[in-house]
């Protein structure tokens, strides 16, 4: 046998190779015929319960239940949950950058100058622009948003503006902080008015203790606006979003 054919095995053992997906959780999370649960790297789609869930969830469920894939890891082996942290691959098929290139799924990187991060942004780019998964139901903030263009509201009128991208303007009076998450709150009732949210993932990117450094400021907030348990929120992905006025 030609060395060529014997290598071309080879590589198609490997790229076969790998365990079997048995559960989908959501878009970026699964579950393993192992027990071992794996967070896609390089990307975030939104949360349980969230407007596009399901959409990605079951496209990444299409992709590779009852599927066996193959998992290259990176320097970080583990989350803070115990899930692994890898990029996935069914085939030559690479997961992770197709969900993004499809748009059910954000480029999200919590290491700036990782490898991987301008090509995913630039995919994301261009399924912004075009529109495509979940970028035509305005499920996710547009990465080119420059706050000139949005529109400045007060934070009571942010339930008149759910899925548009606009400028909030007002004051943090109460803030809460757990292990998961950071609220920056418009008013006591968080149940019912504006809440800023910053996930865990995202804390380092921000001036230390946000709970803390934004209270009682003044600040103007760039973002998506989308409804969570009856109430209009926000999600801060970076420090740009948030500026203090006074």
């Amino acid at each position: 046998m030609a060395r060529n054919q014997i290598v071309a095995i080879l590589l198609l053992l490997t790229l076969g190779c790998g365990e079997q997906v048995v559960e989908v959780f959501d878009g970026d999370t699964f579950l393993l015929s192992n027990g071992e649960k794996v967070r896609l790297l390089g990307i975030n789609t939104p949360e349980l319960g969230e407007p596009g869930s399901d959409i990605a969830r079951d496209y990444l469920e299409n992709l590779i239940l009852n599927k066996r894939v193959r998992l290259v890891a990176e320097e970080v082996d583990r989350d803070q949950y115990g899930r692994l942290l890898r990029y996935v691959y069914l085939g030559r098929r690479f997961i992770n950058e197709e969900m993004v290139e499809r748009g059910y799924a954000e480029s999200y990187f919590l290491d700036e100058n990782d490898r991987l991060k301008p090509r995913f942004d630039s995919l994301q780019l261009i399924a912004c622009r075009n529109r495509r998964g979940l970028w035509a139901f305005n499920v996710f903030q547009p990465p080119e948003t420059p706050k000139k263009v949005a529109k400045v509201i007060s934070w009571q009128e942010a339930e008149k503006y759910y899925y548009q991208t606009v400028t909030v303007e007002g004051e943090i009076v109460r803030t809460h902080r757990t292990k998961k998450v950071c609220f920056l709150n418009f008013h006591p009732d968080y149940r019912r008015y504006l809440s800023c949210v910053i996930f865990a993932s995202d804390l380092p990117k921000f001036p230390d203790r946000p709970e803390r450094y934004y209270l009682k400021k003044r600040v103007r907030v760039t973002g998506l606006i989308k409804p969570y348990k009856g109430a209009p929120e926000i999600i801060l992905k970076n420090p740009q979003q948030i500026e203090i006025v006074r």
